[in-house]
């Protein structure tokens, strides 16, 4: 992977081989596609990799690149489909496709190199996005395993769902009500939440549900003290394509400058940040509010206003801003809690 990557990993394996002789950095794995990690891949499991694994367990051939190219197997580096405007910055992601010859059940392993987890405060976050919905949502599993990284040793438990489209009862529409989806969460909040999706035109110029980067997190906490594997198992069938991107395992912990009473935590990882940075925060009484990033000379940089509740996550790319110290502000009618951002 990527020589950040790599730094990061050597800097966690003294902790696991010496406990307490090294302090437990903030994060572990902070992987952002910016460059094509599949030449540094392996493409199968042996059960004890310390390399990332891109592993095609189908083998069967995919229709999501036009002809005369090939859809590559396994997971591959392409650009980010949820970007409505053309003309907007490029991000690049990881792709896997489930659209395969024979309605072949996707079987695409994206397995992560070993990591070891300090304490109860590490946490897993990652973005996805299914690019056509309703009719053809992509479901995936997160995995992880404390043994084997091969799947054939059946290690690998469940630490996330997304479902997928079984059933076309009516349509195609744009209604959920005219589908049957496998158990799971369902992009966007079931297609409500329109930050995460918009509405597109296929070839027939029929409309579908286009599905935007959306954040997810998992706590790690049953695993502290311990070394685990992670994998993204992409296993649709017969749908389209799966998309993922800021795959991170960081602590959740990191101190606030002031917080009022309200606010239990108010936290952003990675800190220092290069390319996008996730804000988190829990609330002993749930609060609607706003989440603002400043510079040094007081001007609003990055600002969102968030509902009333007690946890919430927002996550902001930041490719654009120079280099520096900002300052985060989380304002509820309760008061202000403030953290710093350091911007690489």
């Amino acid at each position: 992977m990527k020589t950040t990557l790599t730094v990061l990993l050597f800097c966690a394996a003294p902790i696991a081989i010496f406990g307490q002789t090294f302090s437990a950095p903030d994060t572990l794995i902070n992987e952002v596609f910016e460059t094509d990690p599949t030449p540094f891949m392996l493409a199968f499991p042996s059960g004890q990799d310390d390399d990332w694994v891109n592993y095609d367990a189908d083998q069967a051939t995919g229709f999501c690149v036009e002809p005369p190219d090939e859809t590559p197997g396994g997971w591959f580096w392409d650009g980010d489909l949820g970007i409505e405007d053309s003309d907007s910055i490029v991000n690049n992601v990881f792709t896997s496709c489930s659209w395969l010859q024979n309605s072949v059940r996707a079987h695409n392993w994206l397995i992560l190199p070993p990591v070891y987890i300090p304490d109860s405060s590490y946490w897993l976050s990652w973005r996805s996005l299914t690019f056509e919905g309703p009719a053809f949502v992509d479901g995936y599993k997160v995995l992880v395993s404390t043994g084997s990284n091969d799947p054939a040793a059946m290690q690998f438990i469940p630490l996330f769902k997304a479902a997928e489209t079984v059933t076309i009862l009516n349509g195609p529409s744009l209604d959920l009500d005219d589908y049957i989806f496998s158990e799971g969460y369902i992009h966007a909040n079931g297609f409500t939440d329109t930050n995460y999706f918009f509405i597109d035109y296929d070839d027939f110029g029929t409309p579908f549900y286009r599905g935007k980067l959306e954040p997810h997190s998992v706590s790690l906490k049953d695993y502290a003290g311990q070394t685990i594997y992670v994998a993204f198992l992409h296993d649709s069938k017969n749908d389209n394509l799966l998309q993922l991107d800021d795959i991170l395992v960081a602590n959740a912990n990191t101190s606030s400058a002031h917080t009022p009473q309200n606010v239990l935590r108010f936290d952003v990882l990675p800190n220092p940040v290069r390319d996008a940075a996730y804000f988190s925060w829990k609330m002993k009484t749930p609060q609607a509010g706003r989440l603002s990033v400043t510079d040094n000379t007081g001007k609003v940089v990055l600002q969102k206003s968030f509902a009333s509740q007690d946890e919430g996550r927002i996550f902001f790319e930041i490719q654009h801003l120079a280099p520096g110290i900002y300052l985060c502000v989380l304002e509820t009618a309760a008061g202000r809690a403030t953290t710093k951002l350091v911007k690489m």
